[in-house]
């Protein structure tokens, strides 16, 4: 009697997905949730705005940005959630423009337990700059987390784009 047994191999293999900041997850659907919702503009849809930013620059030509303005001001906050090892996310970043506060200070937390701060002081350049990883988080458990990003402080907030492994 013979026995035939077949042996399947099973290949995995890791990879990134993008969280949009105007269309969010395009493979779970799950969007990012703006707090308070009162306080973020969209795409430069800011007449007030001072800063500028170029849409061809930024992921899918959008971005969502709000400033809190004074310590005694809520802070604004972008959550994520999503199901991963890893999760980056990146910003613009304005360094100086006249008539406008551009120092970013923001705090991280997945799964409610810090995961430090991103902080940048504007340099006496006009520059802006694209894509900046502001949070790395890595070795994380392969399984759902949520990422909360805030203001720390008084700050300028322009968040592009998340990306998890």
């Amino acid at each position: 009697m013979c026995t035939l047994v077949q042996v399947q191999n099973c290949l995995s293999a890791v990879s990134n997905r993008t969280i949009d900041d105007f269309n969010g997850d395009l493979i779970t659907g799950f969007m990012p949730l703006y707090e308070p919702q009162n306080v973020w503009n969209t795409d430069g849809n800011c007449s007030a705005c001072f800063v500028k930013p170029d849409p061809s620059q930024a992921l899918d030509l959008t971005w969502h940005d709000s400033t809190q303005k004074s310590e005694g001001d809520s802070p604004s906050s972008v959550t994520i959630q999503f199901t991963g090892t890893a999760i980056y996310l990146f910003c613009i970043i304005p360094n100086t423009v006249p008539n406008s506060a551009t120092t970013v200070s923001l705090a991280f937390t997945i799964d409610d337990t810090s995961h430090g701060g991103y902080n940048h002081a504007p340099d006496a350049s006009s520059d802006i700059l694209y894509a900046v990883p502001v949070l790395s988080a890595e070795a994380l458990s392969n399984e759902p987390h949520t990422l909360v990003a805030r203001t720390a402080e008084p700050s300028l907030f322009i968040f592009d784009y998340a990306m998890y492994t």
